[in-house]
């Protein structure tokens, strides 16, 4: 929450015309602090055998175990690839008609660069996330034809991340805001992320295999009373989307730079 509020304290001190470095600099370091949380948590999930140590050390858990080589590439491999579907992100919104000529060719211009820029991160996070896997882990993802294409040796991730980054260079350095150019963008970071997912789920199964736990093969006890309750909430959410859509699709498009005229 604070680093919301320091994100809405960026804004409207840029809006008055005000420094605001100082503020983007303490929010993206609580983010980062964030992730590193996020990151521990989800690699502990990998980890059940060290679970007892940390609990007896502490009841609350707040001494985490290290030595875990996979942390660091996965935190950096979250927050690279974060920023890079951001750049895409932006690529995209640089082709609504809602934008004035010229903060088109800005947007797209910022966002090109920044997906290329975090995509190198990202894939030297992935590879050296992928190095530093168990070997058990590691004949097991090579070995699966569908790990193997998905992940960070196969051709599928590193594939797509090299045409978003193509994509990234064209709208970059050409400052080119076309709607074809948006629509690739999200293309390419959707079956990206899609590849990514695969592979992330190859090394979470194998990792616990290789420690006795089958998470395909446990058994499960239903409780529908609580699925039931999801459903109704889901349905009734997704009525009040279509409500919501329904009222942007009748609202007149309003121009997001500065000028604020009616497109």
């Amino acid at each position: 929450m604070l680093t919301y509020w320091l994100l809405y304290r960026f804004a409207k001190r840029l809006d008055e015309g005000k420094s605001a470095w100082w503020i983007g600099l303490i929010a993206w370091l609580l983010a980062g602090g964030i992730a590193r949380t996020l990151t521990t948590n989800m690699t502990l999930m990998l980890r059940p055998e060290v679970w007892r140590r940390m609990y007896s050390a502490s009841a609350a858990g707040l001494f985490p175990p290290t030595g875990d080589p996979t942390l660091t590439p996965r935190w950096l491999l979250m927050l690279a690839g974060g920023l890079f579907i951001s750049g895409l992100w932006l690529v995209y919104i640089s082709s609504r008609s809602t934008f004035a000529a010229e903060e088109k060719r800005y947007i797209a211009g910022l966002g090109g660069k920044i997906a290329v820029l975090f995509g190198i991160v990202y894939v030297v996070a992935g590879l050296w996330a992928a190095r530093v896997q168990p070997n058990s882990v590691k004949t097991g993802l090579s070995s699966d034809p569908l790990y193997h294409f998905a992940g960070f040796a196969g051709y599928g991730w590193l594939t797509l991340v090299a045409v978003a980054m193509v994509i990234g260079l064209i709208a970059g350095f050409g400052k080119i805001a076309a709607s074809w150019l948006g629509w690739s963008a999200v293309l390419a970071a959707v079956l990206t992320e899609i590849c990514f997912t695969v592979y992330r789920d190859g090394v979470r199964d194998l990792t616990l295999l290789s420690k006795g736990y089958n998470v395909w093969d446990r058994a499960v006890v239903t409780n529908w009373g609580v699925v039931g309750l999801f459903l109704f909430l889901f349905v009734a959410g997704l009525g009040v989307i279509a409500w919501l859509v329904s009222v942007v699709a009748r609202a007149s498009k309003v121009m997001e730079g500065g000028s604020g005229q009616t497109a």
